[in-house]
């Protein structure tokens, strides 16, 4: 399945005249922080806010009349459907999209904006395939797969040739996996022009099956596909996929979903740039990495490829909450205290002085261990981030040496 350079040559010149280059963005906030040079690769400035439509794009464009005049059906969480949505409209094409029942609504009313027709049905991918090959068996249609299928995996392969064209120089890649067309196609295109640069590729925690499967160098499947990052929360390694990946990808890691949020809230902050948690992991896979060896990208050229930034804006608030919390600029304090007069005004006193804002307090007089005479106080404080949270919390331990920070 595997397609060759010459068809990513063919796919990325159709494109070209199709779909503009998206930018590649010098970030200076994050350069600063990882001391490299990081570089934005904004594919959420395409129309439909994602990658997704490269690789629709080019298969419709493969199309014979006759399949075209059959309509195409694809299964999406979102992204692909609107790219199938976006291409069949522009080749005056009928699609029809099946979708998990639990999609975010925008990427459902967005889709059908686009004129294709929206089934939603089952909680999960996996259950949507099943449905459409039964909707195939009752009319033919032309399946657009969302990763396995050669057109798709050479359109998105034209990320790679924009790269090179406008970084040649480039050291590192870090892109994120769900299916894993995206980083086929770019690491097949990479490794055949710039064979030196270093592509590493993520997957959510909560659904890991292709980075345990390129780990260990043969397909294991996971048993849950758990992740807010819906447009990657693919539970299953597809072995012809792995075959490809494990031929370009040079290193593969699975991040927690805190991490990725903090990462979304990162590039809100620093870049201005809103991205969906499956284009917010790169930026979190090179801040894990940063920690364990910051000599290993310093003063090389990383270009983060923010691949979509269609997020459920309903989802939004909690994901920049669990990025507060998980940068230490949200959190909760305990503080047993002696229950009198004037003790409470002084802790806050503290917390004034330092510079956090306390949201909530509450004064249990009655938890297990306060006895008669003392008071549990749980205060959720805004802080500027972990130094000034440990200055705090060292100064209150003074005074009051049973507080503690709350998970």
């Amino acid at each position: 399945m595997k397609p060759t350079f010459k068809e990513f040559q063919a796919a990325s010149k159709v494109l070209s005249k199709i779909i503009d280059p998206t930018p590649l963005i010098k970030n200076e906030w994050l350069s600063l922080q990882y001391d490299c040079e990081v570089w934005l690769k904004l594919e959420n400035m395409l129309p439909i806010g994602s990658f997704k439509m490269r690789g629709a794009t080019y298969k419709i464009s493969t199309l014979t009349a006759a399949e075209k005049k059959r309509g195409v059906l694809a299964v999406s969480a979102g992204n692909h459907a609107q790219g199938v949505a976006w291409a069949a409209k522009r080749f005056g094409v009928d699609a029809t999209i099946v979708m998990p029942e639990g999609s975010p609504l925008t990427k459902i009313r967005n889709t059908e904006s686009l004129g294709a027709k929206v089934v939603l049905h089952g909680a999960s991918i996996e259950e949507c395939f099943e449905h459409a090959e039964q909707m195939m068996k009752k009319k033919p249609m032309t399946f657009i797969h969302p990763y396995k299928d050669p057109s798709v995996i050479c359109g998105q392969g034209s990320i790679g040739f924009e790269l090179v064209n406008q970084l040649p120089d480039m050291d590192f890649v870090f892109s994120s996996i769900g299916g894993g067309g995206l980083v086929s196609g770019l690491g097949i295109v990479l490794k055949e022009l710039k064979p030196k640069v270093k592509l590493i590729a993520a997957q959510a925690a909560g659904c890991k099956a292709m980075v345990d499967s390129l780990q260990k160098g043969k397909v294991v499947q996971g048993e849950r596909a758990e992740t807010f990052a819906d447009g990657i929360r693919v539970k299953l390694a597809n072995p012809e996929m792995f075959k490809i990946l494990d031929s370009v990808v040079d290193e593969a890691l699975a991040i927690e979903d805190e991490k990725i949020a903090l990462a979304v809230l990162r590039l809100i902050e620093r870049a201005r740039v809103i991205a969906e948690g499956a284009g917010a992991l790169p930026l979190a896979t090179l801040d894990e990495l940063h920690k364990k060896n910051p000599r290993r990208f310093k003063g090389k050229k990383v270009v983060l490829v923010v691949c979509g930034g269609n997020i459920d804006v309903n989802l939004l608030e909690r994901i920049i909450d669990r990025g507060l919390i998980e940068g230490k600029r949200k959190v909760r304090l305990s503080v047993p205290i002696t229950d009198r007069p004037g003790t409470l005004h002084v802790l806050t006193g503290m917390i004034k002085d330092s510079g956090a804002n306390i949201l909530q307090v509450v004064h249990d007089r009655d938890s297990h261990g306060t006895g008669l005479t003392g008071a549990n106080v749980q205060f959720t404080l805004e802080t500027k981030g972990p130094p000034e949270l440990k200055s705090l919390v060292d100064k209150i331990t003074k005074d009051f040496p049973l507080c503690k920070v709350l998970d």
